[in-house]
């Protein structure tokens, strides 16, 4: 790495698959703004944005000293591709973004160096360290290789001054043609006071809202503004700070600066009229909303701080002003089920949206959910391309994958139907119109695309089963099943899942033979030899009144998993011989997921067996 970093390459990869906005590109500003910053210091740099234009890396005439790759979560594989080619080729990589940010250890594998978090000020701090031959142990936020070891360096504060970035320059990007037909980004502010759980802004920019001056604001949407037929802001939340954006609207307007634009918001800026008045004046097309939930439970468990009435309000208020609303649900949280999904279909039909996206829970790294599902030990999926919020890969609480995957991709296609499309149309509502039809054609390709996977979570669903009859004991019906009674005591079953598991198994047809004396669930696990052998005993007693021997364990309290978990494998050994019995793990969160697998062992309906678990909630009142 002595020669000097002269031409430098920015690489953003492209999505791994096509989503109803595909035909939109919008390029990521990160890429753009950081190869202005190295041009104006005096490299020359080329920016491709592989869903541009995405050109044969090898015939490529740049040939770069140094490569950048930008990635968030799903884009890795291939950014992780890309860096192997041009690693393999002698030229030193450098990778950044969300994701690299957040698991810089394994970004690392693949590259020279790792910027973390905001790179506008590390990033030239590099490019100098390697033109000098060193020093890279004095530049913040950078992750890098020692010889053999890795290093990691503390991360730096946040940039205060916004202003101080160039505007960037887009004629840097490889194919770009500035036009109607285009789109550019525009930043306004950096960082979000609030605290949603699925996301990882906070992380990457702060909760501290900083913003651009108005005059460079201004400045931008003349300069680059006239080069693209709209421009999307790409604040987190345009709207934070109302005042701010209603001089800059009452400016704009006065500067006779009138173009078709859109932003992200929060469903709060439809409670403005004022507000509404200014954006509709100066060109706002439509709005992004993170609406995500209909269920208050879920809104409050993504600590997203509105209530459904003020979605529905929101919705109604942009409208009323002109202003296409484009809403995004997040479907998966612990707090959802089928009912939920299918809720939010008529919902969203009932206040009209104009488009949306209905998207799958995604633990992304740097994320509470993603710390949260780890400690849980819930993924069921590690391929960094299934985390684009269209694929299932946790274990959702009151679904199964499948189901949460599946539900997802119908309301969808209950949403962008040909009918809705052709009424568009009608109205002469043109780009909804045929937004709605593209959005129709490609869930036929979505759903085409994504059959492997589901045929995956399907297998995973009717697992057990499936192993229940390779074991040569499904093809007859299962009538009568034992369970010991010492097992709720030795597991520390609780009262309420003890009862619902035996309602539900009841209400699946299923007669249960008791062996030993009801003493009910005791407080802690109590693995003692005594019990164990009793066990044992009650176990013989059943095999010949039985046709299936489960033994349910219980890992509900912290404190006796692990025991609990010694305790199933210490049995699973002395009983392994016994073909037709069947030991099973149940706590809190999978126990819609295990009762499930357990009930398609009785019935191959996935949803004879939900209603009954429902039905056997209703029943108990809600215990499980």
């Amino acid at each position: 790495m002595d020669r000097p970093i002269r031409k430098v390459l920015f690489i953003e990869p492209r999505a791994p698959q096509p989503h109803i906005f595909s035909r939109v590109v919008i390029p990521r500003l990160g890429s753009v703004l950081l190869g202005t910053i190295l041009e104006q210091r005096g490299c020359e740099v080329k920016v491709v944005v592989e869903e541009v234009n995405e050109p044969r890396y090898e015939n490529l005439t740049f040939r770069p000293d140094l490569v950048c790759i930008s990635t968030i979560t799903s884009t890795t594989p291939r950014a992780h591709q890309l860096a192997d080619f041009y690693r393999q080729r002698g030229i030193p990589v450098a990778m950044g973004g969300p994701h690299p940010s957040f698991v810089p250890d394994q970004s690392l594998d693949h590259a020279d160096f790792v910027v973390c978090g905001e790179g506008d000020e590390a990033l030239p701090e590099l490019v100098e360290a390697l033109n000098r031959g060193g020093g890279h142990e004095e530049i913040s936020s950078l992750c890098y290789w020692e010889g053999e070891e890795k290093r990691y360096n503390p991360r730096r504060p946040f940039l205060k001054d916004l202003d101080t970035l160039p505007i960037p320059n887009y004629g840097l990007i490889h194919g770009w043609r500035p036009g109607k037909q285009q789109v550019i980004s525009i930043a306004t502010s950096r960082g979000c006071p609030f605290g949603c759980r699925f996301c990882s802004v906070i992380q990457m920019f702060g909760r501290q809202f900083r913003f651009n001056s108005e005059d460079r604001v201004i400045e931008e949407m003349r300069l680059n503004g006239s080069e693209a037929g709209h421009v999307f802001i790409c604040d987190d939340n345009f709207t934070a700070n109302r005042e701010r954006v209603k001089s800059l609207m009452e400016r704009m307007l006065s500067l006779g600066i009138k173009m078709e634009w859109s932003a992200q918001v929060r469903v709060d800026a439809a409670q403005d009229p004022e507000l509404l008045q200014l954006m509709a004046k100066s060109g706002c097309y439509m709005v992004f909303i993170g609406l995500e939930s209909i269920n208050p439970a879920t809104l409050k468990a993504y600590k997203k701080s509105q209530t459904v009435e003020e979605v529905r309000e929101s919705v109604i208020n942009f409208h009323r002003y002109g202003m296409g609303v484009h809403g995004m649900f997040v479907f998966g949280s612990e707090e959802d089920t089928v009912q939920t999904i299918r809720d939010t279909v008529a919902f969203s039909h009932q206040i009209d949206l104009d488009s949306l996206q209905y998207l799958i829970l995604t633990p992304i790294p740097g994320t509470p959910v993603y710390d949260d599902l780890e400690a849980q030990d819930r993924f069921i999926c590690r391929d960094w391309e299934k985390y684009d919020g269209h694929h299932a890969v946790f274990m959702p609480k009151q679904m199964t994958a499948y189901e949460l995957q599946m539900e997802t991709l119908q309301a969808m296609k209950r949403f962008y139907t040909w009918g809705s499309g052709i009424k568009r149309l009608l109205q002469r509502d043109w780009f909804f119109g045929f937004l709605k039809i593209h959005g129709r054609l490609h869930l036929k390709r979505s759903f085409e695309g994504k059959l492997g996977y589901f045929n995956q979570l399907k297998g995973h669903l009717f697992s057990l089963a499936r192993a229940w009859r390779d074991r040569g004991l499904g093809k007859k019906r299962i009538r009568r099943v034992g369970i010991p009674e010492d097992i709720w005591q030795l597991s520390a079953w609780e009262t309420g899942p003890r009862e619902f598991l035996l309602r539900f198994l009841e209400r699946l047809g299923v007669e249960i033979v008791r062996e030993g004396l009801e003493n009910g669930p005791a407080p802690e696990a109590a693995a003692d030899i005594g019990q164990l052998q009793r066990l044992m005993t009650e176990v013989n007693r059943l095999q010949e009144k039985s046709d299936m021997i489960l033994l349910p364990f219980w890992l509900g309290l912290e404190n006796v998993r692990q025991k609990v978990r010694d305790l199933h494998q210490e049995v699973g050994q002395k009983l392994a011989p016994m073909r037709q019995m069947l030991a099973l793990d149940f706590d809190r969160i999978s126990f819609y997921n295990a009762c499930m697998q357990l009930g398609l062992i009785f019935k191959a309906r996935p949803r004879l067996i939900r209603r009954i678990y429902r039905q056997t909630q209703g029943e108990l009142g809600g215990a499980m």
